[in-house]
């Protein structure tokens, strides 16, 4: 959980879950993205997936580090998807939050095929 302090007024704190929620909502939001898909690796981080599938975030001195697993849509380029999600991600919990983005690692784990599958050779 991220604390501030302010002298004045007391604490804020942001739990790992409403992080992981703000970065979800922000992969979501990018063309191309079918849906998140849970983390079938492991403990990428040592650490097990947030309740929110498809997200998995460290937080080490106001700096957090995310894996986050998507199904992108065919026809799109792939490369472009990620960045997109990347970029996304990075100004969503930069503004929201006030924490430092420092790797944000996309697994394309899958595709949805939807009205565009190939055809059957």
């Amino acid at each position: 959980m991220e604390t501030e302090k302010n002298e004045k007024k007391g604490a804020v704190q942001i739990s790992e879950e409403v992080i992981a929620v703000i970065a979800a909502t922000a992969a979501k939001e990018v063309d191309g993205v079918a849906k998140l898909v849970p983390i079938t690796s492991g403990l990428l981080f040592g650490k097990k997936q947030s309740k929110t599938k498809g997200i998995e975030l460290d937080i080490t001195d106001n700096e957090v580090n995310f894996n986050v697993s998507i199904m992108a849509l065919y026809n799109y380029k792939l490369r472009e998807v990620a960045q997109k999600v990347q970029n996304n991600i990075k100004d969503a919990v930069e503004t929201m939050t006030g924490l430092k983005t420092n790797v944000i690692n996309i697994i394309i784990a899958d595709i949805e095929f939807g009205d565009a599958a190939p055809a059957a050779e």
